[in-house]
Formats: C-alpha cells, structure tokens, sequence
C-alpha cells in the first residue's frame, strides 16, 4: 500500500501545473531521475521504466512517423493520461487485496485489454511494443503502442 501510494505522489507530481509540453517532460524527467537514484526501491524503478520507455516511444514514433515535431499538447495529453492510468491501475489491485469483489488477475486483464484494443501506431513490431507485457515478472504488463487517452477513457467508463 505504501508503494501505490508514492506511486500516486509521484503522478501528482508529474502532472502538476503544466505550460507547452511541461507534463510530458516532468513525467519523463521524474520517471529518469528515479531510474538514476541507486536508492529507489525496485517496485517504484519498474513503473518509472513503463513510463519513460512508453514516453520515448510515443514521441519518437510520433516524430518517425509525422517526419517532423510532434505537438506538444498531444504529448501533454498522453502523459497525463498514461500517468492517471497507471496510478488507476495500482489503485484497483490495492482495493482488490481487501476485498472479494474483484481479483487481481481481472483487473490486470481488463487494464492489459485497454492498452491492446487502443493502439496509437498500430506498429507492427511487437517485440518492441509488446516487450513489457511478454514478461512474466513485469509488474506494469502493458502495451507501449498505446493511445493512452482512450485506453483512459476505456477504463474510466468500465468503472461507471
């Protein structure tokens, strides 16, 4: 519990007041600092490691893709979208541990489904994209080619 909730302080963090790009960039930088401190616990290391790989990722398909900038509110949205979902996802499993109405293994499928059924690129290399959620051990087992808006929305509205 105590973990979800620095996980939460550090999404607060990230997606504070924001001007042309800030979230984006406090996201990556927050999750990049993190992933330098040799103090960091390894549970909050794992989810900065998501964040700032699916973050690279958006960006550097978007410019790949695009062949240019990308807008900086697209990248603002994205972020503060995958850092709400991420701490969404935390949350459940934490609720899930006391109580019956839900087990851990539904909620990591239903969050694994938003990513899938949401994809941004629809990109074709799924070694790449698919990298965290082939790994057994991955504690964050999402798709980085994800349209983290609507994979938000997807989540948001199976609460209701």
């Amino acid at each position: 519990m105590k973990k979800i909730m620095i996980i939460a302080l550090l999404g607060l963090m990230s997606a504070g007041e924001a001007k042309s790009q800030e979230v984006f960039n406090q996201v990556v930088s927050n999750a990049k600092l993190v992933l330098e401190d040799p103090r960091a616990d390894g549970f909050i290391i794992a989810v900065s490691q998501f964040k700032f790989t699916a973050l690279q990722y958006l960006c550097n398909t978007a410019i790949k893709r695009k062949g240019g900038p990308v807008e900086a509110d697209m990248l603002d949205r994205q972020a503060y979208a995958l850092n709400h979902f991420i701490i969404s996802y935390f949350g459940e499993l934490a609720k899930a541990q006391k109580s019956s109405d839900a087990t851990q293994k539904d909620i990591m499928k239903k969050y694994w489904r938003a990513t899938t059924e949401n994809p941004m690129f629809n990109d074709e290399d799924t070694e790449t994209t698919c990298a965290f959620m082939n790994d057994p051990d991955c504690i964050t087992p999402f798709s980085i080619d994800t349209n983290w808006e609507l994979a938000d929305k997807a989540i948001s509205e199976k609460k209701k």
